[in-house]
């Protein structure tokens, strides 16, 4: 993204900046975790975010444009594609949200941390840091799921080929296992592990896409198929992939959406969707300079938020 930024500001008559574009401030108080709950599955959008000061989890009314305390404290708080999902602070209990304070424990719930997309929910739990994924009514162990970081993403109930069902993604950091791994199943087989990538940093997974940083670098590459991937972008702050359902198709299509925040936090680029480093174009922030450096940027449903130096929410609206 660094490289991409000059190149950029360089020939900035070539760019194709969004106009008549506009960052509005959706919340006075500072922010902690920003989630943004897309439903895969009705393509519904729900915001939460977590007050810095207070840790307490509340919901945004994009109507009334106001904010409900949805829940206490908690170590974690994760969507899976299809709900949003809880961890206690002390880590012993995971539970679902229904309502504002309303939430459904759920069996088998103790956890280290939670990991959520592709309409599934994952945990690691014990000494070792095992991967679970929730069945429904209790957490069943994936052989040989440790790692260093994890991406869920894909979507079960949809035109998805199986490849994309419901997956989750790994970094493993052991010198026999060194890479980026995929636990996948195939219609009627027992899911596997497979090794997709070498090294990385960072992953990021949509429903047919995985994205993964080079730890030296910082570029970001797609997955490709076997073993390859195409560099699609240069080094980044962080990245944001946004998700939305065609619920006109009886079958359920996605479009997705690579978003990507340069390292001075000033800048935040949409990429073209080219196997290319520099299809990028740049996303109108200037009336985001008070705002700047940017501390991240949310994406899911359509919608694109920020977060600014100040800790202050906002919303994107083109």
């Amino acid at each position: 993204m660094r490289r991409l930024a000059v190149i950029f500001l360089v020939g900035i008559v070539f760019l194709s900046i969004t106009s008549q574009a506009g960052w509005n401030q959706i919340w006075d108080k500072e922010v902690g975790t920003v989630i943004v709950d897309y439903n895969l599955l009705d393509g519904n959008t729900r915001l939460f975010a977590t007050d810095k000061a207070t840790r307490d989890l509340y919901s945004y009314n994009a109507i009334s444009q106001g904010w409900t305390r949805a829940s206490g404290p908690a170590k974690s708080f994760v969507s899976s594609g299809e709900g949003l999902y809880r961890l206690s602070s002390d880590g012993r209990a995971t539970s679902r949200y229904i309502t504002p304070d309303n939430w459904e424990s759920i069996p088998g719930g103790s956890a280290l941390s939670l990991i959520g997309g592709g309409n599934k929910l994952y945990a690691t739990k014990g000494q070792n840091k095992d991967l679970y994924v929730f069945t429904g009514d209790s957490f069943r162990l994936i052989k040989d799921g440790r790692g260093s970081a994890f991406a869920a993403g894909g979507c079960e109930y949809s035109a998805n080929p199986p490849e994309w069902y419901g997956f989750i993604c790994k970094i493993n950091g052991t010198r026999n296992n060194l890479g980026v791994w995929r636990y996948k199943s195939l219609s009627g087989n027992t899911p596997v592990w497979e090794k997709i990538g070498g090294p990385a940093e960072l992953l990021y997974a949509g429903v047919q896409s995985i994205f993964a940083t080079d730890p030296v670098t910082g570029c970001i590459f797609r997955y490709k198929s076997g073993n390859d991937w195409d560099q699609v972008g240069y080094d980044g702050k962080m990245w944001a992939i946004d998700i939305k359902t065609d619920m006109r198709s009886p079958s359920r299509s996605f479009e997705e959406k690579l978003y990507g925040l340069t390292p001075s936090g000033n800048e935040i680029y949409l990429w073209g969707g080219d196997p290319n480093p520099d299809d990028w174009t740049m996303i109108d922030t200037s009336n985001l300079d008070r705002a700047k450096p940017l501390r991240s940027i949310h994406a899911g449903g359509g919608q694109l938020y920020a977060v600014g130096k100040a800790g202050r929410l906002w919303k994107y609206s083109p």
